[in-house]
């Protein structure tokens, strides 16, 4: 039985920016009802408006479910992408990172008095017109200039529409998708709540082992997707996502213990350093085989022990150097009082 996740950690999205979550959520939706206008439909806010997250390690889609009014605290994570943690080792690693989750945000233009809805890419518009403009005086040379403006346009949307595609299609061992309609997806959503946190943590500090656990909780993430996917009931491939909960519970404990002990030090250091200046002193999803192998090849979640006790050790040893500056501090006032009274 793994322990039970705080409410307080659980996915939010840009990092807890409400004003651009407000922002972009407002964006879809009007998106959404100029494109119903468009097509002569009523607009009725009643599904789910989507945003994109992208983040290092992929992406997320924000889910929105607009009953009555935007509320921060209804989103939920409708779709997570992660990217292979094995980086940019290869040319299909990295044409995995431009092609997947890669969607523009819709946006609306003013035509006169009426939205114009636009959701087209501004750089494969840009391939487009630039194979007009190249292929086109070639072409003419062996066609006639309709035709040849034609068929430039036919290569340009090939390149700008079909190469991704293809791409895609070639990178998709690179990426691992989940939708929120999976069974035993909060399983995920979990691991993202707590891989948001101490990326949070690690982002706000300067703590080694807070880094390496951000670069851990993207193997985690990119295990658990795929270990959620290939899983059927409550077979072995959970069992390995609730130790991966577990461990990264104990190291989000051990990291706000260990950054709640260096902000008690950094206190009472600056309260020194005040004192010290008042006297002039100086500044201080799948199937088959491929299932048994997620288990085998998945990283064991005691690889954050490690992390998790260097956390302790830490903290420890700031809770240390607190104390030996309290008494320090306590020795010099005392030799200061005896020194006046002689």
């Amino acid at each position: 039985m793994n322990e039970e996740i705080p409410d307080a950690l659980r996915p939010r999205p840009f990092g807890g920016d409400m004003e651009r979550w407000r922002s972009e959520t407002e964006r879809a939706v009007r998106f959404q009802a100029a494109c119903a206008e468009q097509r002569g439909a009523a607009f009725e806010p009643a599904g789910a408006v989507r945003t994109v997250e992208r983040t290092p390690w992929g992406w997320i889609r924000w889910g929105y479910p607009l009953q009555t009014e935007l509320r921060f605290d209804d989103a939920f994570p409708a779709e997570i992408g992660v990217f292979a943690p094995e980086g940019r080792k290869s040319w299909r690693a990295v044409a995995a990172r431009a092609v997947w989750g890669r969607r523009p945000a819709p946006t609306v233009r003013q035509l006169g008095a009426a939205d114009l809805p636009v959701a087209v890419s501004v750089s494969r518009l840009a391939l487009l017109v630039a194979a007009v403009l190249l292929l086109t005086p070639v072409l003419d040379e062996y066609m006639a200039a309709g035709r040849s403006l034609l068929v430039a346009g036919a290569v340009g949307a090939a390149l700008a529409w079909g190469v991704p595609g293809v791409l895609a299609l070639a990178t998709r061992r690179h990426v691992r998708v989940l939708d929120a309609a999976v069974p035993h997806a909060d399983r995920v959503h979990r691991l993202l709540a707590l891989q948001q946190a101490v990326a949070s943590a690690a982002a706000a500090s300067d703590v080694a082992e807070l880094r390496r656990a951000v670069g851990t909780g993207h193997r985690f993430l990119w295990d658990g997707l795929g270990l959620v996917m290939a899983a059927d009931g409550h077979g072995s491939e959970l069992e390995v996502v609730e130790e991966y909960e577990a461990a990264y519970l104990r190291l989000h404990t051990a990291s706000v213990h260990a950054l709640a002990e260096r902000e008690r030090l950094e206190g009472t250091l600056t309260e020194l350093d005040a004192a010290d200046e008042d006297v002039d002193g100086p500044p201080g999803a799948y199937r088959g085989h491929r299932r048994s192998r997620l288990v085998e090849e998945a990283v064991p979640s005691g690889v954050l022990d490690e992390i998790t006790e260097g956390l302790d050790e830490l903290a420890a040893g700031l809770r240390h150097a607190q104390h030996t500056v309290g008494r320090v501090a306590g020795s010099l006032t005392a030799e200061e009082v005896r020194h006046e009274g002689r």
